[in-house]
């Protein structure tokens, strides 16, 4: 019987009891370290569309599912997430849960689905000022914009990371719920911890619903994620 091992691609993985009945994990993956067998020795199946593809999109998905498995394992469940036609992962029965990756990094949030309603979770590396200039008009609404008047450029491009990334985090949390896609325009950061949405999305998320939104600042970027309880 072969002995499921950790990929040696993955590094540094740390658990986060967030909330009774929600987890996170995250880690460190190298591309350079995948190997042939890596997928085969972590009991990870490699799914038939990605065994084409390059190095760094297998080391992504293979670093997500093993961290998915070890928090569903934390919450006592068994099973790796599927991955559906939109290539988002599908969780199994009574979980749900949500995976992102940037510059090396993964980070995986898994839910209880008796205790939590949606969870959506994302890391982005900081943007350069220069970036973040260009992007500013695509991510931030007009209202967003005004926000960032009297601040250095360093201090914009910082808040718009975190507005793109809690933006992206609304859009794995609401997505699944609403079946319908949405843009960086339709939520706007109002207040200090929660976006707004400023379009309706269904007869449950109307405009104007307002969505707890928490992140954490580091050094390489910015994390957030929203998890919504039942």
């Amino acid at each position: 019987m072969s002995v499921i091992q950790r990929p040696n691609c993955l590094s540094r993985v740390h658990q986060e009891d967030v909330a009774t009945g929600l987890v996170r994990i995250s880690g460190r993956y190298q591309i350079d370290r995948l190997c042939a067998d890596s997928f085969s020795r972590a009991g990870i199946p490699l799914p038939p569309t990605l065994e084409s593809a390059v190095a760094k999109r297998r080391t992504e998905y293979l670093a997500g599912r093993w961290c998915a498995r070890e928090g569903l394992r934390a919450l006592g469940f068994e099973g790796i997430p599927g991955m559906g036609k939109d290539r988002a992962p599908q969780w199994p029965d009574g979980t749900l849960g949500s995976i992102t990756h940037s510059h090396g990094y993964v980070e995986v949030m898994v839910a209880d689905a008796r205790q939590w309603l949606t969870v959506g979770l994302d890391t982005e590396q900081w943007l350069s000022a220069e970036r973040a200039n260009r992007l500013c008009h695509e991510l931030l609404t007009e209202e967003e914009r005004q926000t960032l008047r009297g601040l250095t450029p360093i201090q914009q491009a910082n808040r718009i990371t975190l507005i793109f990334s809690a933006k992206e985090s609304l859009f794995k949390a609401l997505y699944p719920l609403t079946g319908k896609r949405f843009y960086f325009h339709d939520a706007a950061k109002r207040e200090h911890s929660s976006l707004t949405l400023l379009r309706t999305l269904s007869e449950d998320w109307p405009k104007g619903t307002t969505i707890p939104v928490r992140w954490r600042e580091r050094q390489y970027g910015v994390l957030s994620w929203i998890a919504l309880p039942k």
